[in-house]
C-alpha cells in the first residue's frame, strides 16, 4: 500500500551510486521504496559511464536500471549535446525520447532545433521531428535520422539546403523526398541526392521504432 511507503530526504552532497549510474541531487532525494522511485525535485547530474552520459537537469525521476524521466534537461554523449523540454531514458533498450522542442549540436553540426526526437544510445543514431532546422550547415527538413558517429545525415520529406558560400541550394518536396550529407568537423559537407544505398537502408531502419 501506498501509506507504507517510506520517504527519504537526502541532502545536498549526497551523491547516490548504483549498478548503472550515479546521481549527484542539486537538492534534496525523496524516495519511494514501494516502488523503487527516486525523486529529485530540484534535479541534478546523473552519469552513466557505461554509455558514457552526462544528464543535467532541473527535475529527476528515476528507477534503477528501468527509467529516466527529466525535465529542462542536457544529455551529453561524448561531443555530442542534446537539450529537451522533457526527456524519457529507457535504460535497458539504451532509448531516449525528446519533447518539449530539442536542441542538438556535435562538432559537425550546430544549432540545429526540432520539435522532438529520439535516441539510440547503442547505435548512437538520432531521429528529430517536426520543424527540423539546423544554422550550420543550413538546413530545414520535416525529419532528420543522423549517425552521430560517423556524420551521415538523412534529410527526409520536405527540405531545404543552403550553402551561401558556394552558392548551391537544393529543395525536395512530398514524403520521398530525401538529401544525404557527410559532415565533418572544418570539412566541407558532402552532399548527395542520391543517398547510398547501404546508409538509406540502416539509417531509415530507425524511423520504425
Amino acid at each position: 500500500m501506498r501509506s507504507l511507503a517510506l520517504f527519504l530526504a537526502l541532502g545536498l552532497a549526497l551523491a547516490a551510486e548504483f549498478a548503472a549510474f550515479t546521481v549527484e541531487p542539486a537538492g534534496d532525494q525523496v524516495v519511494d521504496l514501494t516502488t523503487g522511485v527516486t525523486t529529485l525535485p530540484s534535479g541534478g547530474r546523473l552519469v552513466d559511464a557505461e554509455r558514457g552520459l552526462v544528464l543535467v537537469a532541473d527535475f529527476i525521476e528515476y528507477k534503477e536500471g528501468a527509467f529516466v524521466r527529466a525535465k529542462k534537461a542536457r544529455l551529453d554523449q561524448g561531443k555530442v549535446h542534446f537539450e529537451a523540454g522533457a526527456l524519457d531514458y529507457r535504460v535497458a533498450a539504451g532509448r531516449v525520447r525528446l519533447t518539449g522542442g530539442v536542441a542538438f549540436s556535435a562538432p559537425f553540426l550546430k544549432g540545429l532545433k526540432a520539435d522532438a526526437g529520439r535516441l539510440d544510445l547503442k547505435a548512437r543514431v538520432a531521429v528529430l521531428t517536426g520543424h527540423v532546422a539546423s544554422q550550420d550547415p543550413a538546413f530545414t527538413a520535416r525529419t532528420l535520422v543522423a549517425d552521430t558517429r560517423t556524420g551521415e545525415v538523412l534529410l527526409l520529406g520536405d527540405f531545404a539546403y543552403r550553402d551561401p558560400g558556394l552558392g548551391i541550394e537544393l529543395t525536395g518536396k512530398g514524403k520521398d523526398a530525401r538529401l544525404y550529407l557527410k559532415l565533418a568537423e572544418g570539412k566541407e559537407p558532402e552532399v548527395r541526392t542520391a543517398v547510398p544505398p547501404e546508409v538509406l537502408r540502416r539509417l531509415t531502419a530507425f524511423l520504425k521504432e
